[in-house]
């Protein structure tokens, strides 16, 4: 999958810049020559739920590829993977690899694994229609499968650069037999601090997301149905920074609920704070309707 359009980014990486207040968040009295519009204010935080969202996606259809394996007991490292196929992720990360079973918690921990400067780390639980803990995947008989990341790293780009620290808690029902389709529903939290500069200004800012997977229908195989055929992420997104243009800038703070909803096609439909936008799930790109 393609970069984002818009590069989010270290916040501690010092640019006079911010992007994302209303007219109902707060300024200085100093920066008040600097007149905000409504894309000003929203830029930051489309640009950053965007990304999140296709790393959200990359993170799925890396399990998605994993979802064939047969890991290891206790004291075998070894893990055969049969991958399912899939599409070009965001992040590029793989199917998991060298997880084994920790008999402290029923998980399997796998190997951290680092592309674009972003660091993810696995761990996958499996569990039977009773709920109970599995000591391996197997297709006629595990319902479910839970997965918890955490994703860490800064990401560079030719106009910018990503400091990222977040996780994930996401479980996957729909697996018993061969099924056709499986559905995501779990928590995630993210801070991010970005900056980047477009035609329009300069921004740099520092983001608060706290995320709800609800419902998230895949359709198998990947290959042929690389998006989501429905269901929502649900962004709570708090935001500060600084955005300059023409030689000014301005302090800004809000607080947006953005909500993505899968169509199963490559372009869906996108709000942020009421203001509506179609994201292109293969760019990254938010175009404001």
């Amino acid at each position: 999958m393609k970069r984002i359009a818009f590069v989010i980014g270290a916040c501690s990486l010092a640019i006079a810049a911010t992007a994302c207040r209303s007219s109902s968040d707060s300024v200085t009295a100093a920066q008040a020559t600097l007149q905000l519009t409504r894309d000003d204010t929203l830029a930051a935080v489309t640009t950053s739920a965007a990304q999140g969202t296709l790393g959200d996606l990359d993170v799925i259809g890396s399990a998605e590829s994993t979802l064939g394996f047969q890991l290891a007991p206790p004291g075998n490292p070894a893990l055969s993977l049969n991958l399912a196929g899939g599409r070009d992720l965001l992040a590029g990360y793989a199917a998991a690899t060298g997880c084994t079973l920790n008999a402290s918690t029923g998980r399997f921990d796998c190997s951290p694994t680092t592309n674009n400067g972003l660091t993810l780390t696995r761990s996958f639980a499996f569990y039977n229609a009773s709920g109970t803990l599995m000591p391996k995947f197997n297709d006629t008989t595990t319902a479910s499968v839970n997965i918890t990341t955490t994703e860490t790293g800064v990401r560079p780009s030719a106009t910018g650069a990503d400091t990222i620290s977040g996780s994930r808690s996401m479980t996957a029902t729909g697996l018993v037999g061969h099924n056709t389709s499986r559905t995501w529903n779990g928590t995630g939290s993210r801070t991010v601090g970005g900056y980047y500069t477009d035609s329009a200004a300069s921004r740099t800012y520092d983001n608060q997301e706290n995320t709800t997977f609800t419902n998230i229908v895949v359709q198998l195989p990947r290959s042929s149905n690389p998006y989501p055929a429905s269901g929502s992420i649900t962004r709570q997104v708090s935001c500060t920074g600084n955005v300059t243009k023409g030689g000014k800038s301005k302090a800004f703070t809000t607080t947006k609920t953005v909500i993505i909803t899968f169509n199963g096609t490559e372009f869906v439909p996108m709000t942020v704070g009421g203001t509506s936008y179609t994201l292109d799930l293969a760019t990254g790109k938010a175009t404001k309707n």
